[in-house]
């Protein structure tokens, strides 16, 4: 290399240099205590599609009248009707990238350490802002209607009521997280439009705690998790929906929460019960930790209203990842004309949250944004 290191060779040595050495830790900060959407969500609840412009599924929401009860000779006259409907969501692309410059390699290419260094540095850095960026952004909804760069998170899919009507399969759509925290609701939630007159069934149950975080708090829980954990009908060992289980049921929520009911756990009595207590240093209802969720300390009255409480089954609500851009490594990219001298590694991801079921897949108690 006396001439000095040419782009192909620049290419080789970084593709060579990551590929050859083990990742040592590397000191970072971190911007979350936790991390729930990369280390569970993506990790365990994930989906893989193997194609398509955007995600769908089917849905039925309708009935068709035909069950009844009859005398012998009965004439029967069966109904047909169209009771499947599709659901639609958009991909939505992340991309995240690190670079280097020529410069950087040739005043270090006798120490391949400390080449490794620098390049483990950077990937590192992307890494943990891609991880920043998905654990935000699963927190809220786009900013519009006309929003197409960000994702649908949770709170597109488990709402508040439209009204203060305090607990029920009431949550039908959900309002988009804008700068004014001000009321924008949604149209349709996947492709579907939804009241109690419109596709009734396509809604979670919503219960206002009315801002008493205390022992009636978890008369709530109680209440809304008895609500939603169907226990699906076998006929002939068919069973309807053998995803209903709450077997997979996480529950996440705010520091306030948290905090207060680790003080009723310790002052546990007869108002308590079984029902609330810790284990592994984690405060858990019915034998489900509550997960905290720094995001959710920044109240969005509209969005989630306060202290949110999301009850989440994790059979039904996951991320769907685009086969072929699942967190996708390209190779070292020259920068072309204008930055002839600088490389660059791109990540790529294509996902999509969904929540097939909403009414066997979640809930949400908060203070209605009303109240």
């Amino acid at each position: 290399m006396a001439g000095g290191i040419t782009m192909t060779q620049a290419i080789d040595l970084c593709t060579a240099t990551l590929a050859k050495f083990n990742q040592d830790d590397v000191a970072q900060y971190l911007v979350h205590p936790t991390y729930e959407v990369i280390n569970r969500w993506f990790a365990t609840d994930k989906k893989v599609l193997g194609g398509g412009k955007s995600v769908t599924w089917d849905l039925n929401l309708k009935e068709t009248g035909n069950g009844k009860f009859t005398r012998m000779y009965d004439i029967d006259t069966p109904a047909v009707a169209n009771t499947v409907k599709e659901g639609n969501v958009a991909w939505t692309h992340y991309q995240n990238s690190f670079s280097w410059e020529l410069s950087e390699l040739a005043v270090n290419q006798d120490n391949p350490t400390r080449i490794f260094d620098l390049l483990k540095n950077r990937r590192i850095q992307c890494i943990r802002e891609t991880c920043d960026d998905l654990e935000e952004s699963a927190w809220k909804t786009p900013e519009d209607s006309t929003d197409d760069l960000h994702p649908h998170g949770l709170p597109g899919w488990l709402v508040q009521a439209d009204a203060d009507s305090g607990d029920g399969f009431v949550g039908y759509v959900g309002d988009y997280t804008n700068s004014g925290d001000t009321e924008s609701a949604y149209s349709t939630v996947g492709g579907l439009a939804c009241t109690s007159t419109t596709n009734a069934m396509w809604a979670n149950y919503y219960y206002d705690h009315n801002g008493n975080i205390d022992y009636t708090l978890l008369k709530a829980l109680a209440k809304t998790m008895r609500k939603i954990g169907f226990k699906t009908p076998k006929l002939a060992g068919d069973a309807i929906d053998p995803r209903s289980s709450v077997a997979n049921l996480r529950i996440y929520t705010t520091d306030d929460v948290i905090g207060t009911l680790e003080d009723l756990a310790i002052k546990a009595d007869d108002r308590v019960g079984n029902d609330l207590g810790k284990y592994a240093g984690n405060v858990v209802f019915k034998n489900h930790p509550l997960i905290y969720v720094d995001s959710l300390d920044t109240e969005l009255t509209y969005v989630y209203g306060k202290n949110p409480i999301f009850l989440v089954n994790h059979e039904h609500f996951y991320p769907i990842i685009l086969s072929g851009m699942n967190f996708k490594w390209s190779s070292p990219i020259p920068g072309g004309n204008t930055q002839h001298n600088t490389l660059t590694v791109f990540l790529d991801l294509m996902f999509a949250y969904v929540c097939k079921n909403r009414r066997a897949g979640g809930a949400l108690l908060s203070q209605w944004e009303g109240s």
